[in-house]
């Protein structure tokens, strides 16, 4: 596959690894493939990280509404899963180089 303007994926597919409160969890999450320029529009503009998350993620297995009050809700119960779920964007969407 050669890198080509507007040729990249629409959606990235993703499983977490969720460590803390005493287990390990696998989360299944769908992220919108959204341009660095995109979330610093988001984010210069103003916006919650929780509706940051909202924006990015097309879905997940979880039992927590994809709104804002929902990503709200769910970071209150498990502490911490909004930075894991964000970084796991920046993660799956990240290029890489490998040893050739």
């Amino acid at each position: 596959m050669s890198l080509k303007k507007g040729a990249g994926p629409k959606l990235i597919p993703a499983t977490l690894t969720i460590t803390g409160q005493g287990s390990s969890d696998k989360l299944d999450v769908t992220y919108h493939n959204r341009k660095q320029s995109e979330i610093r529009e988001r984010v210069d503009s103003g916006v919650t990280l929780a509706a940051l998350v909202a924006f990015v993620v097309e879905s997940w297995a979880a039992d927590f509404a994809l709104t804002e009050e929902g990503v709200i809700e769910f970071e209150d119960e498990y502490p911490g899963i909004v930075g894991a779920v964000m970084e796991g964007f920046h993660t799956s969407r990240r290029k890489e180089l490998e040893k050739n």
